[in-house]
C-alpha cells in the first residue's frame, strides 16, 4: 500500500465545453490538473506498470459558512467526521484525480479494479489517496 496526500482543494471534473473549434476543457480545471500532476510527480512515486489495483480516496472539502461558523460543529469539523451530502457528486472528484494519476501512479486508470471513496468536511482541504496492488 502506498499513500499520497495532495494539498489542494478537491475539484470535480468539469464537463467539456463546446466552441467554434470543437471541445475544450475549462481553464481553471486545466490549471488544477497541472497542480495535481506536479504534486504527484514531486512525491516521486513508483509507477505500477501492469496488474489490477485498488484505490481508496478521501476528499476533504472546506465546509460552507453555515457549518464552519457553528460553535457546536467545531469539534466535529476538527475531527473530520462530518460527511458531505451535497454536490458536486463524488464520481466527478474521483474522475479528476484518476485523470491526473495516469502515467504517474499507474500506467492507465483502466487498471483500477476496486475503488472506495468518501467526502468529508475539513478545515484543512486536501485529497488522500491510497493505492494497493491486487494479486
Amino acid at each position: 500500500m502506498t499513500r499520497y496526500t495532495l494539498h489542494l482543494e478537491p475539484k470535480p471534473q468539469s464537463r467539456p465545453r463546446f466552441g467554434r473549434n470543437g471541445t475544450y476543457e475549462d481553464k481553471k480545471m486545466k490549471q488544477w490538473k497541472r497542480n495535481c500532476e506536479s504534486q504527484l510527480r514531486l512525491m516521486n512515486p513508483r509507477i505500477i506498470e501492469k496488474g489490477a489495483i485498488s484505490a481508496a480516496m478521501t476528499f476533504y472539502i472546506y465546509p460552507p459558512k453555515r457549518i464552519a461558523e457553528v460553535k457546536k460543529k467545531r469539534l466535529e469539523l476538527e475531527s473530520e467526521i462530518i460527511y458531505v451530502d451535497k454536490r458536486p457528486d463524488i464520481d466527478n472528484y474521483i474522475k479528476a484525480v484518476l485523470d491526473c494519476s495516469n502515467e504517474i501512479l499507474f500506467k492507465d486508470d483502466g487498471q483500477v479494479a476496486a475503488l472506495s471513496s468518501q467526502k468529508l468536511y475539513s478545515l484543512d482541504p486536501r485529497i488522500e489517496i491510497e493505492i494497493y496492488e491486487l494479486e
